[in-house]
């Protein structure tokens, strides 16, 4: 998908998530897809507001695949607990129904990543919809898991 594609997926995505009340923002790149605009989404994971940060990037993989990438931090600072987070993990991912959970050891974060092919054939609105039921399923699970979470939050 060329950045004119991207840019209309993003306008597309940002009016769904405003009708649904979801804060975002917009971030761009360099101008490159492959290191281009991504939209930052806090989208509420509990009934009491807690949000985490998702960052979703659509980039073209080959000449014929175009990916949707979501990233979420789940936790911004890891306590001393961090340490049994690899055992734990291997638990979390053996039951997650999309993506895996991984640990950033250098910035001591938590965070999860979905990687799906994108159809390129696609209208901006379509695919909006198909990431918006993406996010929804998604933080489906991070809320149930969410307790789970904070137990190695360090705020």
């Amino acid at each position: 998908m060329d950045l004119k594609g991207i840019h209309k997926f993003y306008e597309a995505l940002g009016n769904a998530l405003e009708e649904m009340g979801i804060e975002f923002s917009y971030v761009n790149g360099a101008g490159e897809p492959q290191i281009g605009d991504t939209m930052r989404i806090l989208f509420p994971v509990t009934e009491d507001g807690h949000v985490a940060l998702t960052e979703v990037l659509v980039t073209e993989y080959t000449e014929d695949l175009d990916l949707l990438m979501l990233y979420t931090t789940l936790v911004v600072e890891l306590n001393e607990k961090a340490a049994e987070l690899p055992e734990k993990l291997l638990g979390w991912n053996l039951i997650c129904p999309l993506g895996a959970y991984g640990v950033f050891e250098e910035e001591h974060q938590l965070y999860h990543k979905y990687t799906m092919p994108f159809d390129r054939n696609g209208t901006a609105e379509e695919l909006a919809n198909d990431a918006v039921t993406l996010l929804e399923l998604l933080f489906g699970v991070f809320s149930a898991q969410y307790e789970e979470y904070i137990a190695y939050s360090a705020e």
